[in-house]
């Protein structure tokens, strides 16, 4: 049993984290007859098992609801955690190969080929930005993540291929109006269509905006090429132009 002091020595979370997790009961221990809470062996088990999800990126609300539906059988959550933890691996190895390969093109004056130098990155960067995605756009968003529970991987790759060739038409100085745009742009408007939700010309629209005025996510599209996010917006704004025209 231990205090909560010692809980935040051993585990390395602080005091005032462990009162929250308390106050929200994600983590609650039992309070003895003196008036102290005392954390048992299962209780530094479960905070085992919420900061396995939290590095993972899930949100705590979304652990609470993961540990407590199956009366925390504990087993079961550790082999989920181990089999995201194994995905998380297989990306960073994906990444340690990549900059190893840049630095070593580098020291010998070599060109990589440019699409290996994309190797590891995706577009969502492990659902990074769900949490704020869900509060920007509500429930739709939630829908859609559903929607795409076991086609995770191909929904990124597709994605990342659509941004990929957005960045190449940049570098090569196509003109965001050119066919070409235009058809990766349709390709974008469907693929959101197909995996997300129908979305409208108009929906898609401000999606594209927020490429460019949302900070995280022009970041994260700029990975692709720095001004793909602008590109992107300015193409879709194409497309969208041409389709209301109709």
């Amino acid at each position: 049993m231990y205090l909560i002091k010692k809980a935040s020595e051993i585990s390395g979370v602080s005091v005032r984290t462990l009162q929250h997790y308390d106050k929200i009961g994600l983590l609650s221990p039992k309070k003895k007859d003196n008036g102290y809470r005392y954390y048992s062996e299962d209780d530094m088990s479960l905070l085992q098992m919420i900061l396995y999800y939290k590095y993972l990126g899930f949100s705590l609300n979304d652990i609470k609801n993961l540990i407590h539906k199956d009366d925390c059988e504990i087993l079961g959550h550790l082999e989920n955690q181990l089999k995201l933890m194994n995905e998380e691996k297989n990306r960073l190895l994906t990444l340690i190969s990549t900059l190893e390969k840049t630095i070593e093109s580098r020291k010998r004056g070599l060109d990589m080929e440019v699409e290996d130098k994309f190797k590891g990155f995706t577009y969502e960067e492990n659902l990074k930005y769900k949490d704020q995605a869900v509060e920007k756009y509500g429930s739709v968003v939630e829908e859609a993540y559903e929607k795409q529970k076991g086609i995770e991987n191909q929904v990124v790759d597709v994605l990342s291929e659509i941004f990929f060739s957005f960045a190449d038409n940049l570098s090569k100085g196509i003109p965001v109006e050119e066919d070409k745009n235009i058809e990766l742009a349709r390709r974008l408007h469907q693929h959101i269509r197909d995996v997300a939700f129908n979305c409208s010309l108009e929906v898609f629209s401000q999606i594209a905006y927020g490429y460019v005025y949302d900070d995280e996510f022009k970041k994260n599209i700029d990975k692709f090429g720095e001004g793909t996010a602008q590109y992107v917006c300015d193409s879709v704004q194409a497309y969208v132009n041409k389709g209301l025209a109709r």
